[in-house]
């Protein structure tokens, strides 16, 4: 087998980088992303031998209209940190893709409003009953011209204290005047990131949450099935829980 790939195959990534967050010979898979030059790494990393973000990638394997070989970009995972987070706190997830993406999105705000902005829904449930105490939207913030987007939120006010975030869905949503468009200039396929329709994963049908999905670059896993202390039951972001400031 050979040591790099053009189909959108996990396997076609290139293999003499690390996996699972390792650095290998290269740097890490999941810093890897296909362009109409072939796969290149992204720029600030340590293996890039670049600390500024925002030089041009550098190309690791030349083949000429890689990203339209594999056609729309595909999210291949997502990141947060596990933790408390109080109400009015800002909490972030980063979804890696295998392509770069560019993104049209009016800027993030804090008061959950969605009006053209790229975006996706996470809830917060109580402990009790699991139930959904007020949805956070989780709005592009930064990372357009790379592989991996950041999408920040903020707690709202109705959180319950010892509450959990998570959502069937993840649906990947533009509104108005947003959008997402791949390296070769194709728009992003939107969708849901969990679940039985998820749009993930390098085929286009996998789930990007869920839980034996782990986390980028990771053995940790992003979601596990809660029971609330009186009723019902959720998936939720592993780790993460909620708190009244």
């Amino acid at each position: 087998m050979g040591l790099w790939g053009k189909s959108t195959s996990a396997e076609s990534r290139p293999k003499f980088l690390g996996g699972d967050g390792a650095q290998g010979a290269g740097g890490a898979k999941e810093d890897a992303f296909a362009t109409t030059a072939g796969w290149a790494l992204r720029p600030g990393t340590a293996a890039s031998g670049n600390d500024n973000t925002s030089a041009d990638p550098e190309v690791l394997v030349a083949i000429g209209d890689l990203s339209a070989t594999l056609g729309a970009a595909n999210c291949l995972s997502a990141d947060f940190v596990a933790g408390e987070y109080a109400r009015g706190e800002s909490f972030d997830i980063v979804l890696t893709f295998d392509e770069a993406i560019t993104v049209t999105s009016a800027a993030f705000t804090a008061d959950n409003v969605i009006s053209n902005k790229v975006h996706f829904t996470v809830l917060n449930y109580g402990p009790t009953d699991m139930v959904n105490d007020g949805a956070m939207q989780m709005q592009y913030f930064s990372g357009s011209g790379t592989n991996k987007l950041t999408f920040r939120g903020t707690i709202p006010n109705t959180a319950v204290a010892g509450g959990f975030l998570g959502d069937p869905d993840f649906a990947l949503t533009t509104d108005g005047s947003s959008a997402l468009v791949d390296g070769n200039g194709t728009t992003v396929t939107e969708g849901d990131l969990s679940g039985s329709s998820a749009i993930g994963g390098p085929d286009g049908s996998t789930a990007v949450f869920g839980n034996a999905i782990k986390k980028t670059g990771s053995d940790d896993l992003t979601e596990e099935t809660k029971a609330g202390t009186s009723s019902g039951s959720a998936q939720i972001l592993k780790g993460v829980t909620t708190a009244v400031s």
